[in-house]
């Protein structure tokens, strides 16, 4: 167990890279809803510069405190990554990066998904999910308010949003420059003296 775990699970309150779940078994019959819902986080926390996590054994009692109950053992055993991945991948457009890890903190068992930021362009939701998830939205943590994942609605998101977009696609283009760039004289001159030293 990771002293970073640990922090991450008994933070205490949720904030824009954080999301407490109670325990709920990952089964689209029974609590498809609250599949949805985390699908939803995952979506807003890809569309966020340093992703976040979404922990799962975590209750929220009534001032909104996260306590760290735990998993429970038939919930966990309905986690693994490729069906959170395949619920996920119904819903997310390009696609949303995650890890999932299962963690032991005090005794108690949590599932913790690791949500990393989009590689090159935002993602959005590709189709409905009974009133939780809508086809065409972008859904992000907004800076401000209580810690939620929603719709784009601001200018201020928006703004966040397409920064990110651009400093991704800067990165991008500066890795292509940097590997296609052309030698210079120096360079010239360093592979020559090189290439003069196998000849002797």
């Amino acid at each position: 167990m990771t002293s970073e775990w640990s922090v991450i699970i008994n933070a205490g309150s949720e904030d824009r890279n954080r999301e407490f779940k109670a325990s709920f078994p990952w089964d689209r019959a029974t609590h498809g809803s609250t599949m949805a819902r985390v699908t939803k986080s995952i979506l807003a926390m890809s569309n966020l510069r340093d992703g976040g996590h979404v922990i799962v054994g975590v209750e929220e009692d009534a001032s909104g405190r996260g306590l760290p109950a735990g998993i429970r053992d038939a919930d966990k055993r309905t986690y693994t990554y490729d069906l959170v991945a395949d619920f996920v991948r119904q819903y997310a457009e390009p696609y949303a990066q995650f890890n999932l890890d299962f963690v032991v903190d005090g005794g108690k068992s949590f599932v913790i998904l690791s949500i990393a930021g989009f590689d090159e362009v935002p993602v959005v939701c590709r189709k409905n999910f009974d009133g939780v998830l809508a086809e065409g939205r972008v859904y992000v943590r907004p800076q401000s308010g209580r810690p939620r994942s929603e719709a784009v609605t601001s200018y201020v998101d928006m703004r966040e949003l397409m920064d990110i977009g651009a400093e991704r696609k800067l990165k991008q283009y500066l890795e292509i420059i940097s590997a296609t760039q052309s030698p210079t004289d120096e360079d010239r001159r360093r592979f020559e003296h090189q290439l003069e030293g196998t000849r002797t």
